[in-house]
């Protein structure tokens, strides 16, 4: 017959073992599964924009909700890159507003559609590259030279 302390005894010893079975997979996921940053249970993002403008200084202001990444200028064949891991629930969103002579863009650099156009994947680090040209900007998910026909227009200035 199993007494009641017995009982709780059990359920602590089963209690226990399944703590030390989440610290063990919390650090194997932190290790080997997101190996170069730190997101745990999230995904990590890799985000770059980058001047496409000949003879151009393009000014860029990315902010999200909690985040403002502040202002930085951008000479022609340069970028600027930042990096983030997205909330449990995939919802984080970042924006910029970019500007150059007398125009000026404000769109969303990380979204739920801009996920979906780059197809991210779970539990693997994403890429979402900008590219600011005379015409409009464009979105890939892998570097690639400006005059690539694989980065989509995704709106004009």
């Amino acid at each position: 017959m199993i007494t009641l302390n017995s009982f709780f005894k059990l359920k602590m010893g089963i209690l226990k073992k399944l703590c030390y079975l989440f610290i063990v997979l919390s650090w194997f996921t932190s290790v080997f599964i997101t190996p170069s940053m730190s997101c745990f249970l999230t995904i990590p993002w890799f985000v770059e924009i980058q001047n496409g403008i000949p003879n151009s200084t393009i000014s860029v202001h990315v902010k999200s909700r909690d985040d403002d990444l502040g202002v930085h200028n951008i000479a022609y064949y340069n970028s600027y890159s930042f990096h983030f891991c997205d909330n449990v629930i995939h919802s984080t969103l970042y924006w910029a507003d970019i500007s150059y002579g007398s125009k000026s863009v404000h769109f969303n650099v990380v979204d739920a559609k801009v996920k979906k156009i780059i197809t991210w994947t779970i539990f693997k680090k994403s890429h979402a590259y900008w590219l600011m040209k005379e015409d409009g900007y464009y979105l890939t998910n892998k570097s690639r030279a400006y005059d690539d026909p694989a980065w989509k227009l995704m709106g004009k200035w």
